[in-house]
């Protein structure tokens, strides 16, 4: 799993550069996802490294809304686990401290549910 977030922290090193994130602030906050989208929930594939989605995490067991923006991840397989890199978009006025290793979480778009997933490893990086 480690080799799987490296080799995307080094195939994409323009991630982290600000590129379309919203919330740019010198020190980013990064939360690397292992996630599945239910095919009968989207219709289409998402593509990760654009910067143009923007969905919702609710995590397990609570109601609050975290938004989130993807900044990268594998290639997008219905059904299927893939690893994406996200960054928490509203932090002066949201808390994401519960997206902690081992989090359980729902994909929103909206009020509708369009996959789950787990928080992998969460990281600050500095943008040059």
């Amino acid at each position: 799993m480690k080799s799987k977030i490296k080799f995307l922290l080094v195939s994409y090193p323009y991630i982290f550069i600000g590129g379309k994130n919203m919330n740019y602030t010198r020190e980013k906050i990064c939360i690397c996802i292992k996630i599945k989208f239910f095919e009968d929930k989207r219709k289409t594939p998402v593509k990760f490294s654009d910067g143009n989605y923007r969905p919702h995490f609710v995590i397990k067991n609570d109601s609050e809304y975290l938004g989130v923006q993807f900044i990268e991840g594998e290639e997008f397989v219905f059904e299927k686990e893939v690893l994406g890199i996200v960054q928490p978009l509203y932090t002066d006025t949201v808390d994401y401290s519960k997206l902690i290793p081992g989090t359980e979480f729902f994909i929103l778009e909206g009020k509708n549910l369009v996959g789950e997933g787990v928080v992998v490893e969460k990281f600050k990086t500095e943008l040059s």
